[in-house]
């Protein structure tokens, strides 16, 4: 048996603990009772009072519980108050969500999504009309079928999940409005995260989910998303950086999110982070992410943003520019010892310039030193199915889809996956030049010279190389 730890060591505040040992809720109820003591995940028991019979009656009840005790340790009582409050709160919450009652249509919902998932699609498309609901998925970048239903039931599955499961729900569904929201579910206990966007349509309307997160999946790394080895140094510079913007610039669904999350998983953890998302997407451990709300002009990204600059943040993530004044905030804070991420849409890395000069920022100041530290633009291209892809008949090296559906490993899709394929500019002193003069054609054959490489010109290398269908690259870069 462990012994009582002296006492002259006493814990004041959760400070003294380690900050991921939680209330120990098995013991939350007795513990409530009791008043003077609180028993923590790790084992350790807090108690204001180390001669109660308490302390002993714990371990004995923990024993009966198969629950292992560990030390014990004398602790003020305003801390184990604060302590039982937490256990108390999360055994509430607990409750509430397993008493909720959940509709007909909620259940069919939460059916629809686990398809989705273990369909590994990234977007719902529920497209009602007059006198159907058609039920599609995407899958690495590709839409499929996957049922046809009742139109009745395609409006109650748009109902439900905009008026009972989105983080705000609306007063009421309109379908002959554009409406957006974000939706958290449990789905057999793991939490998923979608956002939803409807527009009319003729005869109805289209409403389409996207699967932002699930609560078990891993962050994945640069290199796992296809970043080669030489552009990961860059970003890996960038991100250790103490200010300066770092620009994720491509088109809706090229996973700019997914690699902005990557590079925050890399920040050091000393570093306040603060995330300013439309909506939240994926969890981004020691970070607080803060939900915007672009209905209202004091919630929006330059709102926000402007409010976050004065809680003493190391890094921003402004998940979008969006306008002129966004763009400013996050000049402001990049020239005043922020580090700042955000996300454009241009159709190459050299064009973010010519967008944000667009967006009201003088080429004079973007080509300050304390502004720009990398520029990326990314698309996602299909990956071939290693088992079942054909050489290309007179072509040595390249490789194209097998169409015949017989393939097990890709379930008959032709393709394993998608990469990233990327351009990445690391701002030096001569790249500034270009910029302050505005000279892109001078400044895209100085790049080409030290060796940058476009996102076309690799998503070709990789079709020389049998890596991926040279029509997906044709898809892709529009070069024929």
């Amino acid at each position: 048996m462990d012994e009582v730890m002296s006492t002259k060591l006493i814990y004041t505040s959760q400070a003294d603990l380690d900050p991921k040992d939680r209330p120990l809720i098995e013991m939350q109820e007795w513990c409530h009772r009791q008043g003077d003591i609180a028993v923590l995940k790790s084992g350790l028991i807090l108690t204001s009072n180390l001669h109660s019979r308490s302390v002993q009656n714990c371990r004995a009840i923990m024993a009966q519980k198969r629950l292992k005790a560990g030390r014990i340790v004398q602790a003020t009582q305003s801390l184990i108050d604060i302590l039982l409050a937490d256990a108390e709160a999360t055994v509430a919450a607990m409750t509430m969500q397993s008493t909720a009652e959940v509709s007909a249509q909620q259940h069919r919902l939460r059916a629809l999504v686990k398809e989705a998932l273990k369909a590994q699609a990234s977007d719902i498309h529920i497209e009602v009309r007059a006198d159907i609901a058609r039920i599609r998925f995407r899958k690495h970048g590709e839409l499929y079928l996957h049922a046809e239903w009742q139109a009745r039931l395609g409006r109650e599955m748009a109902s439900v999940a905009f008026n009972k499961e989105t983080d705000h729900a609306i007063s009421h569904f309109n379908p002959n409005v554009p409406q957006n929201a974000s939706m958290p579910l449990d789905i057999d206990g793991v939490d998923v995260r979608l956002r939803l966007a409807s527009m009319p349509a003729h005869t109805g309307f289209d409403m389409v989910m996207r699967v932002l997160a699930t609560g078990d999946e891993r962050m994945q790394t640069l290199s796992e998303l296809g970043y080669p080895a030489e552009q990961i140094k860059l970003i890996e510079r960038a991100v250790s950086m103490p200010n300066g913007a770092v620009i994720v610039s491509g088109p809706t669904g090229s996973g700019k999110t997914t690699t902005m999350a990557s590079c925050m998983s890399m920040v050091d953890k000393n570093r306040k982070v603060y995330t300013i998302e439309d909506p939240i997407e994926k969890i981004i451990p020691n970070a607080t992410q803060i939900p915007v709300n672009t209905e209202k002009d004091d919630r929006d990204f330059a709102s926000m943003g402007k409010a976050t600059l004065r809680m003493d943040p190391d890094v921003i993530v402004l998940g979008e520019m969006r306008d002129e004044e966004t763009a400013r905030v996050m000049g402001r804070a990049s020239i005043t010892g922020h580090l700042v991420f955000s996300t454009l849409h241009t159709n190459s890395a050299t064009a973010i310039i010519t967008r944000l000069v667009d967006m009201g920022i003088s080429p004079v100041l973007l080509s300050d030193p304390n502004l720009l530290v990398c520029l990326i633009c990314q698309r996602l291209l299909p990956v071939l199915c290693d088992k079942c892809a054909k050489p290309v008949s007179g072509s040595e090296g390249f490789r194209e889809r097998n169409t015949d559906g017989n393939c097990e490993a890709c379930n008959g899709a032709g393709i394993k996956g998608r990469t990233v394929v990327a351009e990445v500019i690391w701002i030096d002193n001569a790249s500034r030049e270009f910029i302050q003069q505005r000279d892109m054609l001078g400044w895209e054959k100085y790049l080409h010279n030290i060796g940058y490489k476009t996102y076309r010109e690799q998503a070709f290398e990789l079709a020389r190389t049998g890596v991926a269908d040279m029509k997906d690259v044709e898809k892709l870069t529009g070069v024929v």
